[in-house]
C-alpha cells in the first residue's frame, strides 16, 4: 500500500511523495491520519539545518498526529478498527506504528486539538522536572507554542503567579488569553525581580543569561527548548554557582524508561496525562492552532512559519 508523505529531500525544501507502507506486524496498527501538527521549533530547525541538528536529508518531519485505526495486528487487543487515536507518526496519510505507542482520544476532545498532544507531552516532562510547588512564582521566557503550553501546565501544577516574557506583542496577548497572570516584553520589564522557577522556552542562546538572572536564590532554571547555538558570556560563578541554582536540561528524550519515579515519568504516562489535561480543559490548545491546511500545501505552510510575518503559532495538516 502506498501513502502520501511530507518530506524534505534537501535543505530548506519540502515536497510530498508516495511511499510504500511496511507490512503490518502482530504488535502494530495501521492508522489513517486525520490531522498532524507541525512542531515549528524542531521541524524548522531540522529543515534548515540550524545548529544542533543533524543536517541529514531526506528528512521526514512530524511526530504528533491524530487519526483512526484501520487495521490491527493479531497481538493487539486494546485497540480496534475505527477507534480514534493519537500517535507519534510522521506527516503521512497512513502510518504503521506500534500499538503500544497509540492512545485513545478522550471523548469530547476534537481530533485537530488532539493532534497537538505530543507537544504538550514534551512540555509536561519539562514542567515535572521543574518540581513546581504550590504557590510558586514562575517565569516563562518565549511565548511560542512551547512557552504558551508551559505556562498553562505550570498553572495546572500549582503555580500561583505565571509571567510570560516575549518581545512579540500578539504572543503576549495570546498568553494572557491562555491564563498567564502577567506578561512582559523583556526580562528587564517583568512585574517582579525574581522567580522560584524560570522556564526557557525560546531556544535562543541569548535568553539563557536572563533566565539565570531572573531565578531567585536556590531557584530552578529549566532549559525546555532546544537551544540553537552557543551561549556566550555566562559567568557560572556569579550566575549559577553563587546563587545555588538548579539548572535542568529538559530534553524530551530524558524520561523514565519503564516505571515512573518522582518527577521522572515515562513517555506513555506523560502522553496520558496530557490528554487528560486537554480533555478536562486544563490545557487549551485550540487558540494555538492558527491555521489548518491541506497536506498538499505543506511547502507553503513551512514557508509561512519560517517567514514570521504572520501571527502564526501552530499549523495543522488536514489529511482527509
Amino acid at each position: 500500500m502506498k501513502t502520501p508523505v511530507i518530506f524534505a529531500p534537501s535543505k530548506s525544501e519540502i515536497a510530498v511523495d508516495l511511499i510504500d507502507l511496511p507490512p503490518l506486524q502482530p504488535t502494530q496498527v495501521l492508522v489513517e491520519t486525520e490531522f498532524s501538527a507541525i512542531s515549528p521549533g524542531t521541524e524548522l530547525a531540522w529543515l534548515h539545518n540550524l545548529p544542533n541538528t543533524p543536517g541529514k536529508y531526506p528528512y521526514y518531519p512530524g511526530y504528533s498526529a491524530s487519526g483512526r485505526v484501520l487495521e490491527t495486528g493479531q497481538a493487539v487487543d486494546h485497540l480496534s478498527a475505527g477507534q480514534r487515536v493519537v500517535c507519534r507518526s510522521r506527516h503521512a496519510a497512513r502510518s504503521v506504528v506500534e500499538a503500544a505507542s497509540c492512545l485513545p482520544i478522550p471523548e469530547g476532545l476534537a481530533d485537530e486539538a488532539a493532534s497537538v498532544y505530543s507537544l504538550g507531552s514534551i512540555v509536561l516532562q519539562g514542567v515535572r522536572k521543574a518540581q513546581i510547588q504550590l504557590g510558586w512564582d514562575v517565569a516563562v521566557i518565549g511565548l511560542g507554542p512551547i512557552g504558551n503550553l508551559a505556562g498553562q501546565i505550570v498553572r495546572a501544577a500549582g503555580a500561583t503567579h505565571v509571567e510570560g516574557i516575549d518581545p512579540v506583542a500578539w504572543r503576549r496577548d495570546l498568553a494572557l488569553q491562555s491564563g498567564f497572570d502577567a506578561v512582559a516584553a523583556s526580562a528587564e520589564a517583568t512585574s517582579q525581580p525574581e522567580y522560584d522557577a524560570v522556564i526557557e522556552a525560546a531556544g535562543v542562546p541569548q535568553t539563557i543569561p536572563p533566565a539565570f538572572q531572573l531565578a531567585r536564590q536556590m531557584g530552578h532554571v529549566v532549559l525546555l527548548a532546544s537551544t540553537r547555538g552557543e551561549t556566550e558570556n555566562v559567568n557560572f560563578y556569579r550566575d549559577v554557582h553563587r546563587k545555588g541554582l538548579t539548572v535542568i536540561g529538559a530534553h524530551a528524550m530524558n524520561r523514565a524508561k519503564a516505571d515512573n519515579h518522582l518527577h521522572f515519568t515515562t513517555l506513555q504516562a506523560d502522553d496520558v496525562t496530557t490528554l487528560k489535561l486537554m480533555a478536562a480543559g486544563r490545557v487549551n490548545v485550540a487558540p494555538l492552532i492558527s491555521d489548518i491546511v491541506s497536506f498538499e500545501d505543506a511547502s507553503q505552510a513551512y514557508e509561512r512559519l519560517a517567514a514570521r510575518d504572520e501571527e502564526l503559532m501552530l499549523i495543522v495538516f488536514r489529511w482527509k
